[in-house]
């Protein structure tokens, strides 16, 4: 699988991949529950992301693989969020809620 991607697609996942943990540790950081909520994750895990130190962060973002996903579970979610609207606000205010919405539906299973 390595092979299709090519070496600039990678480091931009390595890229991708530590910056997303060091943010998270941040968040964590500076309101736990808070950070929990906006990541979708759970305590143990919020936990095990802010111990981590710098090395364990180098390895665990070299992969080839993104480490967190996006939310959106259909196309049809992201054109629906991404229409025009009078009113840009509650886009964002829209996306909040169903991001939302899908953690609480995640965490109910």
């Amino acid at each position: 699988m390595d092979d299709v991607i090519d070496n600039d697609t990678l480091k931009c996942i390595h890229h991708l991949n530590l910056s997303t943990l060091l943010l998270s540790q941040r968040m964590l950081e500076k309101d736990k529950y808070a950070a929990m909520y906006r990541l979708g994750i759970d305590e143990e895990t919020a936990d095990v992301i802010s111990n981590l130190n710098a090395p364990q962060m180098l390895v665990l973002s070299e992969t080839n693989q993104l480490i967190f996903q996006l939310r959106f579970q259909n196309s049809d979610m992201v054109k629906k969020l991404t229409e025009d609207s009078r009113v840009g606000d509650i886009k964002q205010m829209h996306t909040g809620i169903l991001l939302s919405s899908l953690l609480l539906d995640s965490l109910s299973k």
